[in-house]
């Protein structure tokens, strides 16, 4: 057995996001010399208004493919098929997710595009050029039985920061706390917020939607809030600019 092969497998699917609990399983699988083999595991995804409802939670089961080199004794990470049983759905969905050289969608990423959001990756393309790309899973479409892939690259013209700015986010000035709130909408997650709406702070959610080119924001039930509904900065600093007129206006009234 190559265990220099077993501990960079192992150390793939850490990456990846599931953890050590296969460990054994591959190793073992890899000691019977199979010319290839599946492994398989489940995630319970917590409901984020229910997280002490096991009940509500999503399910996520993983078929992991591997397959031995025709050459040598090494074996290789292909791919998982990731499939998301909503709580409470009927039909699950499932889409078959590639590995390039360890590197590719994490378990919890293939969750998000499965649940309809917008991941962001660093990939390699067919040109062997390297891009960031946003990617979104399309369900109207499909392609050699999965899903089509939708992507937005750096010229369609979403920047996640600058649409951040855009909109009224508590604690945003906060040392790490824009920085941290990036990162988790990169992953796709829905992230806990508070932000202003109608002048009154709203505890709620948030995640990305590069297609439109905005966020979107949801109350603390996970319902949608419209996201011109959603007090932005720009209204705010309008308001600053007009308050030196409105106070001159104030005081030629006073010396009438």
């Amino acid at each position: 057995m190559n265990e220099e092969n077993v501990g960079y497998l192992q150390n793939n699917l850490k990456y990846l996001g599931f953890g050590e609990q296969l460990n054994a399983a591959l190793k073992e699988s890899i000691g019977k010399a199979l010319p290839e083999f599946k492994l398989e595991t489940s995630i319970s995804m917590a409901d984020p208004v229910n997280k002490d409802k096991p009940e509500l939670a999503d399910k996520m089961s993983y078929a992991l493919n591997f397959s031995k080199s025709k050459e040598t004794d090494m074996y290789f990470f292909n791919n998982f098929e990731a499939t998301l049983q909503k709580a409470g759905g009927i039909d699950p969905v499932s889409q078959v997710f590639y590995i390039n050289k360890g590197k590719g969608v994490t378990a919890k990423e293939s969750f998000n595009l499965l649940s309809d959001r917008a991941v962001n990756k660093d990939v390699v393309l067919k040109s062997g050029e390297k891009a960031n790309l946003w990617l979104k899973l399309d369900f109207a479409e499909k392609v050699d039985g999965k899903f089509a892939m939708k992507n937005f690259g750096e010229k369609y013209g979403f920047d996640l920061s600058a649409t951040i700015d855009r909109f009224m986010i508590s604690d945003i000035e906060k040392p790490g706390f824009k920085d941290q709130l990036m990162k988790s909408l990169q992953r796709g997650n829905v992230h806990e917020v508070s932000f202003s709406k109608d002048g009154r702070e709203t505890k709620g959610f948030v995640s990305a939607n590069p297609q439109f080119k905005t966020l979107d924001f949801y109350d603390a039930g996970m319902k949608s809030v419209y996201s011109k509904a959603v007090d932005h900065k720009e209204v705010a600093s309008e308001a600053v600019v007009q308050e030196p007129e409105v106070a001159m206006e104030a005081k030629k009234g006073r010396g009438r």
